[in-house]
């Protein structure tokens, strides 16, 4: 992964900086959701190489569709990085925006490359932090994000035999993220790293 900012570039640059990690299938991530009624939930792990979480209070419809939705995007954003010709950027930035062009480019470069990520390299975690509604239709959360995803250089993504590593960097970032509201789906606008680590993890996560 090339996390420089191209980190951002992967997954983000759209965050896509991220696009790193971004591997792994919509059901080997898992969801994390504290309320101010319940105790924070103990997660379950169906497969320990990317998880999302989130500290926010679901004490709206609002917040808790935003939570929803950006978990659920992350979720096809790391499943675009085993199989970047099927990413459904639609589904998940709005269109013209600088995550909607940014994953489009860094997609249509994997695929070029034959860069792909895999669950057994690597891990990803994020973290939601705060939600802030701006408006009716705009909204943005805070996160944490820890990636250390493999990135590789193979010609056939069904075989790992002629596999090489392109990018096993690690990073962190706390992230800013824009969201706006389209039919009924809050999807990425924009995003701004406040600050970020190479090689260590400042969001704290146990493992």
């Amino acid at each position: 992964m090339s996390k420089p900012f191209m980190w951002c570039l992967r997954y983000a640059a759209p965050f896509i900086c991220i696009a790193s990690s971004c591997g792994a299938p919509r059901d080997e991530l898992t969801f994390n959701t504290v309320t101010q009624t319940l105790p924070a939930p103990t997660t379950t792990t169906i497969a320990p190489s990317e998880r999302i979480e989130s500290l926010v209070a679901s004490n709206t419809e609002t917040t808790s569709r935003i939570v929803s939705d950006f978990s659920q995007i992350f979720e096809l954003r790391a499943q675009c990085g085993r199989t970047p010709k099927q990413c459904p950027v639609q589904q998940m930035a709005i269109a013209g925006s600088p995550l909607f062009n940014s994953l489009r480019s860094i997609m249509s470069e994997r695929i070029a490359g034959h860069l792909y990520t895999r669950t057994d390299a690597g891990k990803l975690r994020v973290r939601i932090e705060s939600v802030e509604i701006v408006d009716p239709i705009h909204a943005t959360l805070h996160t944490c994000i820890f990636d250390s995803v493999v990135l590789f250089d193979s010609g056939q993504i069904d075989s790992t035999t002629d596999d090489i590593v392109f990018d096993d960097s690690v990073i962190s970032a706390s992230m800013v993220w824009n969201v706006q509201r389209d039919h009924d789906t809050w999807k990425w606008v924009s995003l701004m790293a406040t600050q970020r680590k190479i090689g260590a993890d400042i969001c704290g996560f146990a493992n």
